[in-house]
């Protein structure tokens, strides 16, 4: 009997192990896709700069956690916000995440990137994904945290160089905060966004 649970118990590991390396790798293709579709569009001269900005919006809407993102970012103001404010927020502050990738974008000449490794933080619920970007015999990690639900992969952040995008823009939010409300700030990013557009499809 001991024998029979010990197999059944080395079967269990064994399948939790393997759907754990299973998950890792579908989260390191799917981001690889993701990425290598917005590359293609900035390696095509002859696509104009609207649809490639078009590119990153949807990527944007479709594959970040904008919604906890923007929360995290508003930080306490979010609580003191009615929902009409929150909701005004969470779009307007996709656009400036999209128009931020945007403008960084713009930097682009034919950079090559490989998605070198792809590990679970269990504590977290999270996968770390790190991208190695090479130009000119430099190289750039950047790690790509994603996450999982219902299905579908999100990125919940990046890092840089140890440097998360999320916590630097809600430091950078914080800071407008002290002394603006939700509502004020809505009104600065609105034109912000436009002006940033505006550079961007020029």
């Amino acid at each position: 009997m001991k024998v029979i649970k010990k197999y059944i118990l080395s079967i269990i590991i064994i399948l939790i192990s393997g759907n754990a390396q299973s998950n890792e790798i579908a989260a390191k293709k799917w981001l690889d896709t993701e990425i290598s579709n917005i590359i293609e569009l900035y390696r095509n001269e002859n696509i104009d700069k609207k649809t490639k900005l078009n590119a990153i919006q949807n990527a944007i809407n479709q594959s970040f956690a904008g919604n906890g993102i923007a929360r995290f970012v508003a930080g306490n103001s979010w609580i003191k916000s009615n929902e009409s404010t929150q909701k005004d927020f969470v779009g307007l502050f996709k656009e400036h995440l999209y128009l931020t990738i945007g403008t960084l974008m713009e930097g682009y000449s034919n950079q090559t990137f490989e998605i070198v490794t792809a590990k679970e933080d269990k504590n977290q619920g999270v996968y770390l994904i790190d991208m190695e970007i090479s130009h000119n015999d430099q190289k750039t990690l950047i790690t790509w945290r994603v996450k999982e639900s219902k299905d579908k992969f999100y990125v919940i952040d990046l890092i840089i160089a140890d440097i998360s995008l999320v916590i630097t823009k809600r430091a950078e939010f914080s800071s407008m905060l002290k002394s603006k409300s939700l509502s004020e700030i809505n009104s600065l990013l609105k034109v912000q966004n436009a002006e940033s557009y505006h550079k961007l499809i020029n």
